[in-house]
């Protein structure tokens, strides 16, 4: 009605909208520059670690001796959930205020997540030997006994380390010399030999340790399972390397010969 020139609604909802973006800055450190909330591997770590300690202090067995109440946790014997509180606390500490580790691209940074992470599920696994063995103790007493949630509870954050320490080591990172391979793809017979590569070491790990856990007593079982589980990891993926490229080997000369 006045006659003066209208401003378009988009430029006059736009301060509006700029009020109401999320800034960056709120979530990043002055003192070094990064945003914990923008790196998924050190929250995905840090859960996992704080879950870790939380379980470390909950019993991992239950039982009774007569009308006795007894139970068995983390801090006894060979006080397997000190040490992994311990590796809970270097993984806050360490892991999660650094970008250093994560993204490190070669060296022994690079590689301390993953190795942390295997440490961290093998206590574990020790800690179940143990309690079996607490409540075979028991039971020769005429009493009884159970796992209770708290060793579940330890697991659930020791995997969650694992997993997460795993892949933050064996994923590409910038400024290493290996070339970026694209992840997203349909799958190629030429990756039987790096898949059944993985899938054997992982394998021979597992099966190494568990053998570990049979033969040997709980209270000296730590160092065996290393070695044994090493062992295993590497006759499980030079045998999974080899069927692999047996496979792909197969692929090629099918190709070459067309």
């Amino acid at each position: 009605m006045t006659g003066r020139p209208q401003p378009p609604a988009s430029d006059a909802a736009e301060p509006a909208a700029d009020g109401l973006r999320w800034s960056q800055d709120l979530t990043k450190s002055t003192r070094r520059g990064y945003s914990l909330l923008h790196s998924p591997l050190r929250i995905t770590m840090g859960i996992g670690a704080l879950i870790m300690i939380v379980g470390s202090f909950l019993p991992w067995a239950e039982g009774h001796l007569g009308f006795l109440h007894v139970q068995f946790g983390g801090f006894d014997r060979a006080s397997d959930g000190l040490i992994l509180t311990a590796l809970g606390v270097v993984v806050l500490l360490v892991f999660v205020r650094s970008t250093d580790f994560l993204d490190a691209p070669d060296g022994a940074r690079r590689w301390a997540p993953l190795i942390v992470g295997l440490m961290c599920v093998g206590l574990w696994l020790v800690g179940l030997q143990q309690s079996l063995i607490t409540i075979e103790s028991w039971r020769k007493e005429y009493g009884d006994g159970t796992i209770v949630a708290g060793w579940w509870v330890t697991g659930v954050g020791a995997l969650i380390v694992g997993i997460t320490g795993t892949f933050a080591t064996l994923r590409h990172h910038d400024g290493q010399p290996s070339d970026r391979s694209v992840i997203v793809r349909k799958p190629r017979r030429s990756d039987a030999g790096p898949i059944l590569t993985w899938l054997g070491a992982i394998g021979g790990m597992i099966l190494g340790a568990a053998v570990a856990l049979e033969i040997f007593p709980a209270i000296s079982v730590s160092a065996p399972m290393v070695f044994m589980g090493g062992t295993g990891m590497i006759l499980g993926a030079y045998l999974g390397r080899s069927v692999g490229n047996a496979i792909g080997g197969q692929h090629r000369t099918r190709m070459i010969g067309r």
